[in-house]
């Protein structure tokens, strides 16, 4: 029925469209009429899943009672006070604060050394250490002759320290007495040397006193103060009489710090040493800049020299600039410096005791001091530091055998002076591979530019030293250093002669076996190449030896 309908809907537009195009031509009417059978269809059915549900509108609500019990019930519980927690240190390990150690060998008899201390305090510290060496030794001479060349040290002293809130008070008090033998001599002279006429003794008496600040934080003005007496005479009745009053003082800032020094020294010698008193006075005020990777330093130094009516006055630039280059593994260097080298009849008699007695000697003038270098840990265990220096000095002190007394057998030495320029090349490596094992290495090369003199007498154009100590399960301890010096010359008369010293090197091991943490035993072998050189001209050194000995802790 449908599709009839739509037929002649078809139909009526064929014939609309027919009778606008046509306007000449007849209507023209016809009817189409299609008759088609019926078909009947029937829709899908859908089963309904809901099930009858009957809803009751009458609700009974149930009716709860409660009955509560008035007993109380013990429950039995009681509360246990917790004790607070605490940080638990570790013990204290007991402290062996004194030792005596005693020793006996070839060239030495005895050997006495011991220590005292008070135990843990935190109020004070105080001791005492005594050391007595004595040798009985023969050097041989190159003509193949021994003489004695034996020597006695004595060595005593007490110390203390009080600790102060935030000060420190310290104070040391020694006698020490040093016995040579002028047992050199002039191989190409015939001569006899009775003992007690080349017996040669210094004696001296020290007493010194610091105070000085010991605050945590660097907001305070640090000081450190001091005052210090010496006194020494020789056998020969030549003495000196030496005081140094000292102070140093400092702020550090932000980023900056300053301070300075201030010292007073003063000698006072017999006649035979020198007719007139020594007095110098330095000052030394300073600034410092400083940032994270770098260092800057600058001053200036004065020193004043008083001898008699004499008196010449010093001046110095100081600074140094420090950069880290590579995070502390490469840090670059360098500055200018300057000084007044004192010295003093003491002082003399340590470097070279076999001086003519009575020798006195002039201070040295630094005039400059420039150096650079490079210095860092190649790791934590691994130090080095690299440095060049370049010096003007005058009135550099320079040993010479005497020659000018007419009855001298060249047994001591006189002083003489020159100026001079000093190229100086160092270096060191430190080596910690671990806790048991260290390595240590210094090395000095000198270059001597002299102005009068042929040679710098008695210098020796390099030095080098190395240590080593391997501690094996706190049982063993075993220790070596070998020490070597290069060649030196030796000035012999006016005409310009002299004589070289050969460079020497001298090995030396050690072994300690400690029986228990109280006692142990050592073995001390010197000189193992058994090479008697000569530290000074005429002055032959032992040749190998032995020491044994024990050390008792308690």
């Amino acid at each position: 029925m449908t599709r009839k309908i739509l037929i002649y809907i078809h139909i009526l537009g064929f014939l609309v469209l027919g009778l606008k195009n046509s306007t000449a031509q007849e209507k023209l009417v016809k009817e189409v009429q299609v008759i088609k059978p019926y078909e009947p269809t029937i829709s899908d059915a859908f089963k309904l899943n809901h099930l009858p549900k009957i809803t009751d509108t009458v609700k009974t609500i149930p009716e709860i009672k409660y009955t509560l019990q008035t007993k109380p019930m013990s429950v039995g519980y009681s509360v246990t006070p917790i004790r607070p927690a605490k940080m638990v240190g570790e013990p204290l390990s007991r402290l062996n604060n004194n030792y005596i150690k005693v020793g006996i060998g070839t060239k030495v008899l005895p050997m006495v050394e011991a220590y005292i201390n008070n135990k843990r305090s935190k109020d004070y510290s105080i001791g005492a250490y005594y050391k007595f060496l004595n040798s009985i030794g023969q050097a041989k001479f190159d003509n193949d002759e021994k003489e004695f060349a034996g020597f006695s040290d004595n060595d005593l002293r007490f110390f203390g320290k009080k600790f102060l809130k935030s000060s420190i008070i310290q104070g040391e008090m020694g006698l020490l007495s040093n016995t040579r033998y002028f047992y050199g001599y002039n191989t190409q002279i015939d001569t006899i040397l009775l003992k007690d006429n080349i017996k040669q003794n210094y004696l001296t008496l020290n007493l010194n006193a610091n105070y000085k600040s010991n605050y945590v934080d660097s907001s305070h003005v640090n000081y450190d103060f001091g005052v210090k007496v010496d006194y020494t005479k020789d056998n020969f009745e030549n003495n000196e009489l030496g005081f140094i009053i000292n102070g140093d003082i400092n702020r550090i800032f932000t980023k900056e710090m300053v301070g300075a020094n201030i010292a007073i020294e003063h000698y006072s010698t017999n006649e035979n040493l020198d007719s007139a008193n020594n007095t110098i006075i330095r000052l030394n005020p300073w600034v410092g800049i400083f940032g994270d990777r770098w260092r800057i330093k600058a001053g200036i130094k004065v020193f004043s020299d008083s001898r008699g009516d004499n008196t010449k006055t010093y001046y110095y630039p100081m600074a140094l600039l420090e950069y880290d280059m590579a995070n502390h593994y490469l840090i670059a260097y360098g500055g200018i410096d300057g000084k007044l080298e004192v010295n003093n009849f003491q002082k003399m008699s340590i470097i070279n005791p076999f001086l003519v007695p009575g020798t006195g000697v002039l201070n040295t003038d630094h005039k400059i001091i420039l150096f650079g270098g490079i210095r860092g840990n190649f790791s934590s265990t691994t130090y080095y530091n690299f440095k060049v220096t370049y010096s003007l000095i005058d009135n550099m002190p320079l040993f010479i055998n005497d020659f000018v007394n007419s009855d001298s057998i060249g047994n001591t030495f006189g002083v003489i002076y020159d100026d001079l320029e000093l190229v100086n090349y160092f270096g060191e490596i430190s080596v910690s591979p671990s806790e048991e094992l260290t390595f240590n290495l210094k090395a000095n090369y000198n270059d001597y530019i002299m102005k009068n003199e042929a040679q710098a007498w008695h210098k020796p154009s390099f030095d080098l030293s190395f240590t080593t100590k391997y501690n094996l399960r706190q049982k063993i301890i075993l220790k070596g250093d070998i020490l070597a010096i290069g060649k030196r010359f030796a000035k012999t008369d006016d005409t310009g002669g002299f004589d070289e010293l050969e460079s020497a090197i001298d090995i030396n091991i050690g072994a300690e076996y400690r029986y228990s943490k109280v006692l142990s035993g050592f073995v001390q072998l010197n000189n193992l190449l058994s090479d008697g050189y000569y530290e000074w001209n005429y002055y032959p050194t032992y040749g190998f030896n032995i020491m044994l000995g024990l050390t008792y802790s308690f």
